[in-house]
């Protein structure tokens, strides 16, 4: 059996529908995506793409906020949405004979949120606050910090929740052009799994997203100029928090199965390399771990951890030194097979849920074109060899890419140069 075995419909106006049956469970996840991130907005419209998110739970013509929630309250079902650089999801689960619910309550949200003027200002009140949360956990602001000094200045560099400046600024004019722009019927996915049946989507849905017209003026996005730099913010924190990386393959490359497995043995699990060397051996940090944000066009990768500070310096070598053993040795036979094997499991684990499983035939749908099977990304991550490995790190773990952020209590940091 192909897992996710999705089926595709494409409606007139050009919205995607795509479903998985999954016979076996009583619940159903619905999802709507649309291609609009805080990597599309303009100049003046940082966090702009997670403001229209929260204003889409502020009320309707057909139903207030409270009515809204208590919509999928009374079906026992959830719904929730999120931002994330390249795109936004609506999404609900529910018992799967309460589909239809949450295929209105969505689509409703979706496509008519009032942008009262007066619920615009209630909701700045509380985005200032969350920016004002975030700016308090430096454990979270160093990977936008990081994000944005290795991408000097792109759109997919900045931070998703916009500046005090920018979400001070919005109108709901904002709001209506930016929408006019972004949200057009081939921008827009509609993904569901569960127990239901393609055609009952397509017929929930149908009525009303089918008065959705327009297209998308797609312009192809500039790379950005990936240099190495070194930025230390400066802020009175008990611990020192780095990120220290580089640029990485985009979602669609196909360098991403060696570069995970890579990634995976670095610094991706307990067993890892890093994980042992600066926690286990040395003591040196709590929470040590690597990671990749793999965009349409391109990537960044990075190793994060958070230390004493005169234990800095030390972290630091030790990553750079991991670096340099990688683009040197690569993984070690056992290491590359133990690799492939977490990487298979943690995504059969991860596609267990109808949530899961929605989500992922979305975002597949949207990198792709089409849903990739489990087997076929098994059979990738499967034909992997350490050549592979080598040859990877050689090409993107560069000393010209080389980058550092840090915030902490110094104001200079403890390294001039980045050589690996």
């Amino acid at each position: 059996m192909t897992i996710p075995e999705a089926k595709k419909t494409i409606l007139p106006n050009g919205l995607k529908v795509i479903t998985e049956t999954m016979d076996e469970v009583r619940s159903a996840a619905i999802g709507v995506m649309v291609g609009a991130g805080s990597g599309n907005e303009l100049d003046g419209e940082e966090g702009l793409t997670h403001f229209i998110e929260h204003m889409a739970f502020k009320g309707t013509p057909k139903r207030s906020a409270f009515e809204i929630a208590e919509a999928l309250d009374e079906v026992g079902g959830r719904f929730n949405a999120y931002t994330s650089k390249e795109q936004t999801m609506y999404y609900a689960i529910v018992l799967d004979k309460h589909l239809n619910v949450a295929a209105d309550v969505l689509s409703d949200i979706f496509l008519n949120p009032l942008l009262k003027p007066e619920d615009i200002d209630l909701e700045k009140g509380v985005i200032l606050e969350e920016i004002n949360m975030y700016e308090d956990t430096p454990d979270e602001l160093i990977h936008d910090l990081f994000a944005e000094t290795i991408l000097h200045g792109h759109p997919l560099g900045k931070q998703t929740i916009g500046t005090k400046e920018s979400v001070s600024s919005f109108k709901k004019e904002s709001f209506k052009k930016y929408r006019d722009r972004l949200y057009r019927p081939d921008n827009v996915i509609v993904s569901a799994a569960g127990n239901m049946e393609h055609q009952q989507v397509i017929d929930l849905i149908m009525p009303h997203f089918k008065d959705l017209k327009g297209r998308v003026d797609r312009k192809p996005q500039t790379e950005p100029v990936i240099s190495g730099e070194i930025k230390v913010r400066n802020k009175k924190t008990e611990q020192v928090h780095l990120c220290l990386g580089v640029k990485g393959p985009a979602q669609t490359d196909e360098d991403r199965y060696a570069f995970n497995l890579m990634e995976t043995i670095m610094g991706g699990s307990m067993s890892s390399r890093l994980f042992q060397e600066v926690r286990e051996k040395r003591g040196l940090a709590y929470a040590v771990y690597a990671t990749e944000s793999p965009f349409r066009d391109f990537g960044i990768f990075y190793v994060y951890a958070g230390t004493e500070k005169k234990n800095l310096t030390q972290v630091i070598e030790l990553i750079l030194a991991e670096f340099s053993k990688m683009k040197k040795q690569g993984l070690t036979d056992r290491e590359l097979n133990r690799a492939k094997e977490h990487l298979k499991g943690a995504m059969v684990l991860g596609l267990e849920s109808t949530a899961s499983r929605m989500s992922y035939i979305a975002k597949s749908e949207f990198y792709y074109d089409r849903v990739i099977s489990i087997d076929e990304i098994f059979e990738k991550v499967d034909r992997v060899t350490n050549d592979d490995v080598i040859k990877l790190a050689c090409k993107y773990l560069k000393n010209d890419y080389l980058t550092l952020t840090i915030i902490g209590d110094l104001t200079e940091p403890p390294v001039k140069k980045l050589f690996c």
